[in-house]
């Protein structure tokens, strides 16, 4: 709607409330107007017939007198009457439609969302510029201002046309570069499912799987850096994701075959060639000592190297023979886990309280410890110790600052889900004591 549209449609309304105003008083005036008559010629008829009754006798000349000036007494009251009350009524029409445009217009002033409108015209007309700069990598160089302003022209230019990938992939952008992970990420799927085809939307979503650190996220990321490079195996950027992509994971295979392509064309010393190279040697040592433990006993059976994750239902509690603790002195954590006021209300009271730590100095997202059990009456006390590794080699015992997360899930999986609610908090690992924390889970996810 252009500004001269609701002008004139203010103007239309404006005029139709005077008329609304004036109308009972136009009509009142009217209607006096032909009582007056109407009385007039009653009094007129009035004065024919008492003309004939004296002519026939009904009633002497002095009855008629008398009888006419009763007459000109009713009709001087009825018009002075009609003049009172006519005369008053302007006046106070007019000052209640005074009132009533002055408490309008001040009611407006206060309400109307005038200076919103004019933003959002703004922010629409400096689509383009802004669209460009984002687009172009540029992100950092923007104000709050100008994100507020972008990320309102490009809603409602997807609330005009929800089919538009492009606008979806700008508004994943741009929330990815404000770090709204999750926005960013159902903005993005949302353009790669209205346009299959392009691949850059595909790389796009990659990315922003890739930056959230969770699990389920990072397999997805892989799974569609997989299929690019099936039609676009020579493509070294993409080989270069699936390498930190796979490392993340802990898929050696993927991150040895992937690093091999890229390796010779990344500056030597270069902080990504050292980080790939540090976690590809950790990786083997831990495929080794998995390999040398598996031989010599018959410990834990089936655990991959590569695990990252419990699948859905699975214990967490590993045998005591794989994760044997010398002198039975245990490493880890007895936790309290409670709920804040929020989250007694409104947190999952059916599913699975899950706890686990991760470590805080690094950027593997993988569980050092898991326990997961059906929620029950809280708080709930929970321990935490090397029994409860998901792999013999990566225990709480081999970290020492760590993060500890208590998370109420639907699902049982301890990748995130809408609707559940977790909390967090930072520790230190102290070797051969189980000291004692307090974990509220206070944030829905």
């Amino acid at each position: 709607m252009s500004w001269s549209e609701f002008y004139l449609i203010v103007s239309g309304l404006i005029t139709l409330v005077l008329l609304i105003i004036a109308f009972p008083f136009l009509r009142n005036k009217n209607h006096a107007k032909r009582d007056s008559l109407s009385n007039t010629q009653i009094i007129r008829q009035r004065l024919v017939e008492l003309e004939r009754e004296v002519k026939e006798g009904l009633i002497s000349e002095i009855d008629k007198r008398q009888a006419v000036d009763e007459l000109k007494i009713a009709l001087v009251d009825e018009s002075a009457f009609t003049a009172k009350k006519t005369g008053t009524a302007p006046l106070v029409l007019i000052v209640g439609g005074l009132i009533a445009l002055i408490c309008g217009a001040v009611v407006y002033s206060q309400v109307n969302q005038m200076s919103q409108v004019k933003r959002s015209t703004n922010a629409i007309a400096a689509l383009p510029q802004l669209s460009q700069q984002l687009a172009s990598g540029n992100a950092n160089s923007l104000t709050q201002q100008d994100i507020a302003d972008l990320a309102l022209a490009i809603r409602q230019r997807l609330r005009d046309d929800p089919s538009d990938d492009t606008g979806w992939m700008y508004l994943g952008r741009l929330m990815l570069s404000i770090g709204q992970e999750v926005q960013a990420i159902e903005a993005i799927d949302r353009a790669t499912v209205l346009a299959p085809a392009n691949s850059g939307h595909k790389i796009t979503l990659a990315q922003a799987l890739m930056t959230t650190g969770d699990v389920n996220n990072l397999q997805r990321a892989q799974g569609i850096l997989n299929g690019l490079l099936a039609n676009t195996p020579d493509n070294d950027n993409l080989a270069l994701m699936m390498a930190v992509v796979s490392a993340q994971v802990g898929d050696l295979a993927q991150t040895k075959r992937y690093y091999a392509q890229v390796k010779d064309k990344l500056p030597n010393g270069s902080d990504m060639q050292q980080r790939l190279t540090v976690r590809i040697a950790e990786l083997e040592g831990r495929a080794s000592d998995m390999a040398q433990l598996t031989g010599s006993s018959d410990g834990v059976a089936g655990v991959s190297a590569d695990s990252n994750m419990l699948a859905p239902g699975e214990s967490s509690n590993m045998s005591d023979t794989a994760l044997s603790e010398p002198s039975k002195v245990k490493t880890g954590f007895t936790i309290k886990v409670k709920l804040s006021e929020e989250a007694k209300v409104k947190a999952p009271k059916e599913g699975f309280l899950i706890v686990f730590a991760q470590d805080a100095l690094s950027e593997n997202r993988m569980p050092a410890a898991v326990v997961k059990m059906p929620i029950g009456a809280m708080p709930a006390a929970v321990t935490l110790s090397n029994k409860n590794a998901m792999m013999p080699q990566y225990t709480l015992g081999s970290l020492s600052d760590i993060t500890i997360t208590a998370r109420l899930s639907i699902d049982g999986d301890v990748s995130i889900s809408s609707g559940e609610w977790q909390g967090s908090t930072s520790a230190q690992v102290k070797q051969g004591q189980m000291p004692e924390l307090t974990v509220i889970i206070n944030k829905e996810l």
